[in-house]
C-alpha cells in the first residue's frame, strides 16, 4: 500500500467546510482509478492547512496517475482559492481504520 500526502493552505478567511465540499468532490473521480484505495483530509483550522492523503494499490500505480492527479488537483485548488505547499509518497507501513465517515462539520 502507498500514500501520497498534499499538504494545502488557505486563506484566512475560508470556511473549514471547503476542504470537506473538495473532498466530496474529488472522491468519484478518484475512485474511478483502478488501484485507489481511499482518501483521508485532514485540517487544522487554526492555521488553514489541510493534509490530503490518498492511499494507492502500490508506488507505481500512484505514479502512473500522477500527471491526470496533478492536473486535477490544480483545477479544485484554484477554485477554491488554496495554495499547494508540496505532494509528498509515503509507503504505508501500518493502518488501522475502521470504515467510517465523517459527517459536514455544522
Amino acid at each position: 500500500m502507498h500514500a501520497t500526502v498534499t499538504t494545502t493552505t488557505a486563506p484566512p478567511d475560508l470556511p473549514l467546510d471547503v476542504a470537506t465540499m473538495s473532498g466530496e468532490e474529488m472522491l468519484p473521480w478518484l475512485r474511478g482509478i483502478e488501484g485507489f484505495h481511499g482518501l483521508v483530509m485532514l485540517t487544522n483550522e487554526m492555521d488553514k492547512t489541510t493534509l490530503v492523503v490518498t492511499f494507492w494499490e502500490s508506488r507505481e500505480v500512484a505514479e502512473e496517475h500522477r500527471a491526470a492527479r496533478a492536473r486535477f488537483r490544480e483545477r479544485i485548488t484554484e477554485t477554491v482559492e488554496v495554495q499547494v505547499e508540496g505532494a509528498t509518497d509515503y509507503a504505508v507501513t501500518f493502518a488501522a481504520l475502521d470504515p467510517f465517515r465523517v459527517p459536514p462539520t455544522a
